[in-house]
């Protein structure tokens, strides 16, 4: 089980991380406001080179590759739950690196959630 919970730590602060990096990186290049076919191209291409949106991309594919592995190793109802580790990586990252701000009544929710995460891991998986 100690694999598992590794791997999704590190899946869950990855993809995090990822969003973080993207979600900069498309406030660099704005909001998508001509729908018309060459600029839909345009917009897209343009945020396929900003550094930052290919990093995100890499961060959020390291996570896909390690719960490919997760679930290799345990059943589908201990690995997916276990991807919402990320929500509490996410609002840490969206505070300190966005300057994001978190109300109260959202910290209840994702402490909570991580509490559901807790229990699933304790509650084993097939190894």
């Amino acid at each position: 089980m100690l694999r598992i919970i590794v791997a999704m730590t590190v899946a869950g602060a990855s993809a995090a991380l990822g969003q973080i990096l993207v979600r900069r990186g498309m406030m660099q290049v704005g909001s998508l406001e001509n729908y018309a076919p060459l600029q839909v191209l345009a917009y897209f291409g343009h945020a396929l080179c900003n550094p930052y949106v290919v990093g995100g991309t890499v961060l959020n594919a390291i996570f896909y590759l390690l719960f490919l592995a997760a679930l290799s190793w345990t059943g589908v109802t201990v690995a997916l739950p276990m991807t919402a580790i990320e929500y509490g990586f996410a609002a840490l990252l969206a505070v300190t690196v966005l300057k994001e701000s978190v109300p109260p009544a959202r910290w209840a929710g994702i402490i909570m959630v991580i509490v559901g995460v807790v229990l699933i891991a304790r509650s084993g998986g097939d190894t």
